[in-house]
Protein backbone atom coordinates (compact mmCIF):
# COMPACT_ATOMS: atom_id res chain seq x y z
CA UNK A 1 0.00 0.00 0.00
CA UNK A 2 1.08 3.44 -1.25
CA UNK A 3 2.30 5.58 2.17
CA UNK A 4 1.54 9.24 2.13
CA UNK A 5 5.08 11.18 2.09
CA UNK A 6 6.19 12.92 5.24
CA UNK A 7 8.63 15.41 3.12
CA UNK A 8 8.83 18.61 4.24
CA UNK A 9 7.33 21.29 1.95
CA UNK A 10 9.82 23.69 0.63
CA UNK A 11 9.83 26.86 2.23
CA UNK A 12 9.96 30.73 1.23
CA UNK A 13 13.19 31.81 1.84
CA UNK A 14 13.27 34.98 3.52
CA UNK A 15 13.54 38.34 1.33
CA UNK A 16 17.32 39.38 0.83
CA UNK A 17 18.68 42.35 2.68
CA UNK A 18 19.19 44.79 0.33
CA UNK A 19 19.27 47.90 2.44
CA UNK A 20 20.85 50.94 0.71
CA UNK A 21 22.50 53.67 3.17
CA UNK A 22 21.74 56.93 1.85
CA UNK A 23 24.33 60.10 2.39
CA UNK A 24 24.96 61.84 -0.80
CA UNK A 25 23.05 65.60 -0.86
CA UNK A 26 22.02 64.63 -4.79
CA UNK A 27 20.24 61.36 -3.73
CA UNK A 28 19.12 63.00 0.16
CA UNK A 29 17.61 66.12 -2.22
CA UNK A 30 15.31 63.46 -4.13
CA UNK A 31 13.90 62.40 -0.58
CA UNK A 32 13.73 65.78 0.49
CA UNK A 33 9.55 65.26 0.33
CA UNK A 34 7.47 63.36 2.85
CA UNK A 35 5.11 61.63 0.03
CA UNK A 36 8.46 60.10 -2.04
CA UNK A 37 8.96 58.84 1.41
CA UNK A 38 5.53 57.03 1.83
CA UNK A 39 5.94 55.78 -1.86
CA UNK A 40 8.98 53.82 -0.40
CA UNK A 41 7.27 52.17 1.93
CA UNK A 42 4.54 50.83 0.05
CA UNK A 43 6.43 49.87 -2.63
CA UNK A 44 8.98 46.37 -2.76
CA UNK A 45 12.27 45.08 -4.81
CA UNK A 46 10.38 41.99 -5.50
CA UNK A 47 6.98 42.57 -6.73
CA UNK A 48 6.14 45.23 -8.86
CA UNK A 49 3.94 47.69 -8.31
CA UNK A 50 1.45 49.89 -10.12
CA UNK A 51 0.89 53.45 -10.25
CA UNK A 52 -2.41 53.23 -9.19
CA UNK A 53 -1.84 50.35 -6.64
CA UNK A 54 0.38 52.90 -5.02
CA UNK A 55 -2.26 56.14 -4.99
CA UNK A 56 -4.73 53.84 -3.94
CA UNK A 57 -2.99 52.86 -0.68
CA UNK A 58 -1.65 56.67 -0.07
CA UNK A 59 -4.89 58.44 -0.90
CA UNK A 60 -3.05 60.81 -3.50
CA UNK A 61 -3.78 61.41 -7.42
CA UNK A 62 -2.08 59.12 -10.13
CA UNK A 63 -0.72 62.19 -11.47
CA UNK A 64 1.16 63.19 -7.81
CA UNK A 65 2.85 59.38 -7.75
CA UNK A 66 3.64 59.46 -11.32
CA UNK A 67 5.41 62.98 -10.89
CA UNK A 68 7.29 61.92 -7.23
CA UNK A 69 8.48 58.65 -9.01
CA UNK A 70 10.29 59.95 -11.83
CA UNK A 71 11.92 62.19 -9.57
CA UNK A 72 12.99 58.66 -7.47
CA UNK A 73 13.88 57.18 -10.53
CA UNK A 74 16.26 60.13 -11.76
CA UNK A 75 18.38 59.47 -7.98
CA UNK A 76 18.06 55.62 -8.53
CA UNK A 77 15.49 54.74 -5.90
CA UNK A 78 12.88 53.26 -8.58
CA UNK A 79 12.64 51.70 -11.68
CA UNK A 80 10.34 51.21 -14.01
CA UNK A 81 9.17 47.94 -15.12
CA UNK A 82 7.57 45.93 -17.54
CA UNK A 83 4.05 44.28 -16.11
CA UNK A 84 4.18 40.63 -15.15
CA UNK A 85 0.57 40.12 -16.92
CA UNK A 86 2.48 41.71 -19.94
CA UNK A 87 -0.37 44.56 -20.26
CA UNK A 88 2.29 47.68 -21.64
CA UNK A 89 -0.86 50.18 -20.70
CA UNK A 90 0.27 49.53 -16.84
CA UNK A 91 3.03 51.47 -14.98
CA UNK A 92 4.59 49.28 -12.88
CA UNK A 93 7.76 49.87 -10.74
CA UNK A 94 10.00 48.20 -8.54
CA UNK A 95 11.92 49.57 -5.49
CA UNK A 96 15.51 49.51 -6.26
CA UNK A 97 16.10 48.41 -2.33
CA UNK A 98 14.46 46.72 0.46
CA UNK A 99 14.73 49.61 2.97
CA UNK A 100 16.96 52.53 3.22
CA UNK A 101 18.88 54.30 6.25
CA UNK A 102 19.35 57.53 5.64
CA UNK A 103 22.42 59.85 7.19
CA UNK A 104 21.38 63.29 6.65
CA UNK A 105 24.22 63.93 9.10
CA UNK A 106 27.06 62.53 6.89
CA UNK A 107 25.27 65.23 3.87
CA UNK A 108 28.29 67.49 2.99
CA UNK A 109 25.45 70.46 2.68
CA UNK A 110 24.19 71.76 5.92
CA UNK A 111 21.67 73.18 4.57
CA UNK A 112 20.38 69.46 3.05
CA UNK A 113 20.96 67.97 6.57
CA UNK A 114 18.71 70.58 8.56
CA UNK A 115 15.93 69.61 5.42
CA UNK A 116 15.78 66.11 5.76
CA UNK A 117 15.36 66.22 9.34
CA UNK A 118 12.17 68.45 8.85
CA UNK A 119 11.40 66.07 6.54
CA UNK A 120 11.69 62.74 8.77
CA UNK A 121 9.82 64.90 11.07
CA UNK A 122 7.16 65.66 9.07
CA UNK A 123 7.15 62.34 7.82
CA UNK A 124 6.85 60.56 11.20
CA UNK A 125 4.45 63.19 12.70
CA UNK A 126 1.97 62.78 9.70
CA UNK A 127 2.11 58.68 10.02
CA UNK A 128 1.19 59.06 13.84
CA UNK A 129 -2.11 61.45 12.79
CA UNK A 130 -3.27 58.71 9.94
CA UNK A 131 -2.78 56.26 12.93
CA UNK A 132 -4.30 58.29 15.48
CA UNK A 133 -7.13 58.98 12.92
CA UNK A 134 -7.82 55.47 11.92
CA UNK A 135 -7.30 53.44 15.46
CA UNK A 136 -10.62 53.39 16.70
CA UNK A 137 -11.19 51.10 13.45
CA UNK A 138 -8.19 49.14 14.00
CA UNK A 139 -8.35 45.71 15.07
CA UNK A 140 -7.33 45.90 18.91
CA UNK A 141 -3.88 42.89 18.17
CA UNK A 142 -2.80 46.44 16.27
CA UNK A 143 -3.45 48.89 18.71
CA UNK A 144 -3.03 47.51 22.06
CA UNK A 145 0.91 46.93 21.20
CA UNK A 146 1.76 50.99 20.39
CA UNK A 147 4.36 52.25 22.71
CA UNK A 148 4.96 55.94 22.80
CA UNK A 149 7.49 57.25 25.52
CA UNK A 150 9.44 60.40 25.81
CA UNK A 151 11.39 61.17 29.15
CA UNK A 152 14.71 63.96 29.56
CA UNK A 153 17.53 61.49 31.42
CA UNK A 154 20.34 62.49 33.34
CA UNK A 155 23.09 60.50 32.45
CA UNK A 156 26.78 59.76 32.31
CA UNK A 157 28.75 60.31 29.03
CA UNK A 158 29.18 56.28 29.76
CA UNK A 159 26.02 55.47 30.59
CA UNK A 160 24.56 57.52 27.20
CA UNK A 161 26.73 55.55 24.83
CA UNK A 162 25.51 52.05 26.46
CA UNK A 163 22.30 52.91 26.36
CA UNK A 164 22.54 54.01 22.48
CA UNK A 165 24.48 50.67 21.43
CA UNK A 166 21.64 48.53 23.32
CA UNK A 167 19.03 50.96 21.68
CA UNK A 168 20.80 50.40 18.09
CA UNK A 169 21.38 46.29 19.04
CA UNK A 170 17.74 46.09 19.68
CA UNK A 171 16.58 48.61 16.80
CA UNK A 172 18.64 45.80 14.54
CA UNK A 173 17.06 42.98 15.99
CA UNK A 174 13.28 43.94 14.82
CA UNK A 175 14.47 45.35 11.50
CA UNK A 176 15.89 42.19 10.73
CA UNK A 177 12.67 40.53 11.36
CA UNK A 178 11.01 42.57 8.37
CA UNK A 179 13.11 40.11 6.09
CA UNK A 180 11.05 37.25 7.57
CA UNK A 181 7.53 38.35 5.97
CA UNK A 182 5.97 39.31 3.02
CA UNK A 183 2.71 40.04 2.12
CA UNK A 184 -0.12 37.76 2.92
CA UNK A 185 1.47 36.26 5.99
CA UNK A 186 -0.31 37.90 8.60
CA UNK A 187 2.02 40.63 9.04
CA UNK A 188 1.73 44.56 8.66
CA UNK A 189 3.62 47.66 8.48
CA UNK A 190 4.73 48.99 11.70
CA UNK A 191 6.44 52.01 12.28
CA UNK A 192 9.80 51.78 14.47
CA UNK A 193 11.59 55.19 15.32
CA UNK A 194 14.44 55.88 17.85
CA UNK A 195 15.87 58.88 19.02
CA UNK A 196 18.46 59.59 21.43
CA UNK A 197 20.50 63.26 21.72
CA UNK A 198 21.71 65.38 24.64
CA UNK A 199 19.17 67.21 26.08
CA UNK A 200 19.35 71.39 26.03
CA UNK A 201 16.79 72.97 27.67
Amino acid sequence: MAQASDTAQPQTPPRRDNTATVTGTNRLKALSHPTRLRILTVMSDTEPVTVGQIAEQLGESAGTVSYHLKQLEKAGFVTQTPSPDGDNRRSCWLAAQSRLEINADAAVDSAMATTMDQVSSTFRQEAWQRYRSASDNLPKQWTDPTVTSSSVLRLTSEEYARMSQELRELFNTWTSRDLAHEEGDGSQPVMLNIDAFRWLP
